[in-house]
């Protein structure tokens, strides 16, 4: 069979996972339910609002139940909360949030941190894609560095307040130096968290260095 991730011929009869990649071996007969998972995916991604992605992409799970694609795709959709706080503004629809934890620690109780700590590396849906994968560890960055870009796209490059803009326009010659700081003093936050495991704290840590550079 032809890996669809790398194109290079993965022989040996049962075999789930490309030996050249990891990437999961799609066979014959299973080709047909995996391109049409696709289409649902570039279908949900042209929809920004996240509520309503969600709703097409819980449409394409029961068309396509055993798709890994469609999967993957929801994991980055939070739960909202039932009951936010009055007064601050609730973003948890957006899985990225989980992040703002080390942004600015204060704004959430205790509880809600370790209730979002856990969410970020323990999560059901997650754990149940890192049991699939080929490769949990190279699958958890890939996560991690997802969630890393999205945060700094949507809380910090689009936050008028930190990056100075103007009727739309940005100021300053180094205009991704707020980015930059920001995202560094939550690496300073992420380090100092007792709570992370070494190979989290890393991974964390790498995911949102990657993300500056993105």
């Amino acid at each position: 069979m032809t890996c669809r991730q790398c194109g290079r011929e993965a022989a040996g009869e049962g075999i789930a996972f490309c030996p050249y990649c990891g990437a999961k071996i799609v066979a014959a007969e299973n080709a047909q339910t995996s391109a049409e998972a696709e289409k649902w995916v570039r279908k949900a991604l042209k929809i920004t609002s996240l509520p309503e992605r969600k709703k097409l992409l819980d449409q394409a799970k029961q068309a396509c139940p055993d798709a890994p694609e469609i999967d993957w795709e929801l994991l980055f959709i939070g739960t909202p909360n039932p009951k936010p706080k009055r007064g601050r503004m609730d973003f948890s629809i957006i899985k990225s949030w989980l992040l703002q934890i080390y942004r600015n620690p204060g704004e959430f109780s205790a509880e809600e941190r370790n209730a979002m700590r856990h969410e970020l590396f323990e999560g059901e849906k997650l754990r149940a894609i890192l049991a699939a994968s080929a490769d949990p560890e190279a699958k958890m960055q890939e996560y991690l560095n997802r969630l890393g870009r999205e945060y700094v796209d949507i809380f910090l490059k689009e936050d008028n307040r930190l990056m100075g803009n103007i009727f739309g326009f940005r100021l300053g010659k180094n205009r991704m130096k707020p980015v930059e700081d920001a995202v560094n003093g939550m690496i300073r936050m992420m380090e100092a968290d007792e709570k992370l495991s070494e190979e989290q704290r890393t991974a964390l840590t790498g995911a949102m260095r990657q993300a500056i550079n993105w």
